[in-house]
């Protein structure tokens, strides 16, 4: 297995990144897989940006690049607003704030 690169330096100011409490992959599912995508043959990667809370909810969600697919870059802000929980960034200081977080989500037809 490779090793993964090492973490960017978190932004002046911060002194550690927001981390997601699992692999955000692991939040999905194949039964969240849209059915209108599975129908069609669609699969691929959706490149995503989250905002992160103080409290560690994902605000909000853009996807960055798309899987080619409406129906996957939907499904897959919509599950990665509801479902990861994250521990929030901190300041200097320790106290929580606010964060950005990119990932990908690979979607493949079972």
């Amino acid at each position: 297995p490779m090793a993964a690169p090492p973490a960017p330096p978190p932004p002046p100011g911060q002194l550690s990144p927001a981390r997601a409490r699992a692999g955000l992959a692991t939040y999905i599912t194949q039964d969240d897989y849209p059915v209108e995508a599975m129908r069609r043959g669609e699969q691929g990667t959706t490149a995503i940006r989250l905002d992160v809370g103080r409290d560690g909810r994902v605000t909000a969600c853009t996807v960055i690049a798309s899987s080619g697919s409406a129906a996957l870059d939907q499904a897959t802000c919509r599950l990665m607003r509801s479902r990861p929980r994250f521990t929030p960034a901190k300041d200097q200081k320790g106290d929580p704030v606010e964060d950005q977080v990119t990932a990908r989500i690979r979607w493949q037809l079972p």
